[in-house]
């Protein structure tokens, strides 16, 4: 299974998990969060791996600086190699790390999990240099 595989690698890491049924749960203290969580998944063919932290629902940012926001989100996915902020079909802005290479090392999987733990504090300051 390759939730397992990443939890073993994730071990190689270092990297502190709480390995559930469908996923793996890891919980950040950063600049900006007190308990930030990330979750890793994969579809059920594991043909892909999914590193994902939901940030805030759409309705907590302001209407007026929304548009703004996410100007700024998506020159952040082009900036940041790898990243993906969205909005999912709950209307909860998220970010995300998705990749197809299912034989990663640790350093890789450590790597997609930091990258993602850095632009979660990203969305934060891009946030507060709107107001």
């Amino acid at each position: 299974m390759l939730l397992d595989k990443v939890a073993s690698l994730l071990d190689e890491a270092g990297l502190k998990y709480v390995k559930q049924k469908d996923a793996i749960v890891m919980h950040w203290e950063t600049e900006y969060f007190s308990d930030l969580t990330v979750v890793i998944l994969t579809p059920p063919d594991e043909s892909w791996l999914f590193i994902v932290a939901w940030l805030t629902e759409v309705s907590n940012i302001p209407e007026e600086a929304r548009s703004q926001l996410f100007y700024n989100l998506l020159k952040e996915n082009f900036r940041q190699n790898g990243i993906k902020y969205g909005v999912d079909n709950d209307d909860t802005l998220f970010v995300s790390v998705e990749t197809a290479d299912t034989d990663m090392t640790s350093e890789e999987v450590k790597r997609y999990v930091l990258l993602l733990v850095n632009a979660c504090d990203k969305f934060v300051e891009l946030r507060k240099k709107l107001g």
